[in-house]
């Protein structure tokens, strides 16, 4: 990871509908820490809700405590995207808790035709899998931002799910990391000792290679899954990215491939039998 002029630590909130819908899923709310690369201090931020075109969902609302009536004022995505564009800037790299935020992002700027910022590999900073690594002791699964909030002895800052309050506290992580740890290092967790014991595959190896076989599965959907190109997927490398395999490892992995993948078939299946149906008329 190069150093930049400046981290840019954002977050965004959807009109989430947690069920199948014509209605677009767009940003209503994007919050964002500007900090300075050469003294990691706060130099501006951005807040700002985002007027959809879609009605609000009753879900968006119970979750971020956004209603109809704060939007009804608001600017509309276009106009908002245009002004976030001018508070990143040139020189940056995006720091946010997970990955999501970047497909979301780019979706809305495909959607409304106009530029995104550059959202290439280059520009992007994973706390999420970052303090997952640097910080394994702390950490036995994937934390929750709140989770690793507290976990690393600090105040949770305003309300949960609200973009600007999540970017805050993405940026407190971010801050203590960069002071504890390097964070331009790529830690790896120690996986023989997650994942294997006594020559065998533990259970929560297992569990871990059938939830990365469900999620390529779904990102494929008809499509056949073989070993060869499950290790060829995106999935795979985004696995390779936060763990190390040595070849004992890697032979159990692929060793447990088809019963994972039968496991993760079922799921799916089970998963489809629970949509609501829709009558016709």
């Amino acid at each position: 990871m190069h150093e930049p002029k400046y981290y840019i630590v954002f977050d965004i909130e959807r009109n989430f509908r947690p069920y199948q819908s014509d209605a677009p899923t767009e940003i209503i709310d994007i919050g964002a820490i500007k900090i300075d690369a050469s003294t990691m201090s706060i130099v501006e931020v951005f807040s700002s809700l985002v007027k959809p075109t879609a009605s609000l969902s009753r879900h968006a609302t119970k979750l971020t405590g956004i209603s109809k009536q704060e939007l009804k004022g608001e600017e509309k995505f276009p106009r908002v995207i245009k002004r976030f564009h001018e508070f990143v800037g040139k020189d940056y790299i995006f720091v946010t808790w997970g990955k999501e935020d970047y497909a979301f992002l780019t979706e809305d700027c495909t959607r409304h035709g106009v530029e995104c910022p550059d959202l290439g590999k280059e520009r992007r900073f994973d706390l999420q899998r970052f303090v997952f690594n640097a910080y394994e002791q702390l950490f036995p699964h994937q934390p929750g931002l709140k989770f690793a909030v507290e976990q690393l002895g600090l105040e949770w800052e305003g309300e949960q799910h609200r973009a600007f309050a999540d970017a805050k506290n993405t940026a407190n992580i971010f801050l203590t990391a960069a002071r504890q740890k390097d964070i331009h290092k790529p830690y790896r967790r120690s996986t023989e000792l997650v994942f294997v014991k006594d020559g065998s595959l533990t259970e929560k190896g297992r569990k871990k290679m059938k939830g990365w076989i469900f999620k390529e599965l779904k990102k494929r959907r008809h499509s056949q899954l073989t070993w060869e190109t499950f290790i060829k997927s995106k999935t795979w490398e985004n696995v390779l990215e936060q763990h190390h395999f040595d070849d004992t490892t890697l032979m159990l992995l692929q060793h447990y491939f088809k019963t994972g993948l039968k496991k993760a078939k079922q799921q799916l299946r089970v998963l489809a039998s629970m949509k609501p149906q829709v009558k016709k008329t």
